[in-house]
């Protein structure tokens, strides 16, 4: 893994730079397939803003946070960038595990549902032929991705970062309307409002 470092409008000192490897270290669970790690660092009047851009097997992770203080920055922006981690890595998981999941079919399954005795010699001829023809695709899961009550986008957002899901339906407060928010790519929120 490359770590490089770039400062902006302001003289890097060795401490920051041993900082901000220091809290990359604590990433190094998620970094297993990272070509590149790239950490930009800058001055703008009185705000601190550190910038943190992952590139990884053709998927990019960026998160940034500004504060009054460097190494607050420093750290803002590796806890939101493990939080990133921590979704992504759910989310690859739980679509692995989708596409593992099988699909029986339901003819096959009739006998045991309705509670014939078969017996142990039945169950071992079907159970030959059973795993030639398991067919494998998704399976629907329903979730309570919906807040009943009207909140605002912002109480949305925070209710969908405790959840730690990827979207979720509410009313707007303001609109009065059913609108989504969801988790992008790129790690920040977007959110779809129904006309």
């Amino acid at each position: 893994m490359e770590i490089i470092t770039t400062a902006r409008h302001f003289e890097m000192t060795p401490e920051i730079r041993e900082h901000a490897e220091k809290r990359l270290e604590k990433l190094r669970r998620f970094l297993g397939g990272v070509d590149e790690v790239h950490v930009v660092l800058a001055t703008e009047r009185y705000r601190q803003i550190a910038e943190i851009a992952l590139h990884a097997r053709g998927t990019e992770v960026i998160s940034r946070s500004v504060s009054d203080d460097m190494l607050a920055s420093i750290d803002r922006v590796v806890d939101r960038l493990e939080r990133q981690l921590e979704r992504l890595t759910a989310r690859r998981k739980r679509n692995r595990k989708m596409r593992r999941t099988p699909r029986l079919d339901l003819a096959q399954s009739e006998p045991a549902a309705l509670g014939s005795a078969a017996t142990d010699e039945d169950e071992e001829e079907e159970g030959s032929g059973l795993d030639e023809e398991m067919d494998f695709s998704p399976v629907v899961v329903r979730g309570d991705q919906f807040h009943p009550d009207p909140i605002s986008v912002e109480k949305a957002i925070e209710i969908l970062r405790d959840r730690n899901e990827d979207f979720m339906l509410f009313k707007n407060t303001q609109s009065q309307k059913i609108n989504l928010i969801h988790v992008r790519p790129d790690g920040n929120y977007g959110l779809v409002e129904t006309a």
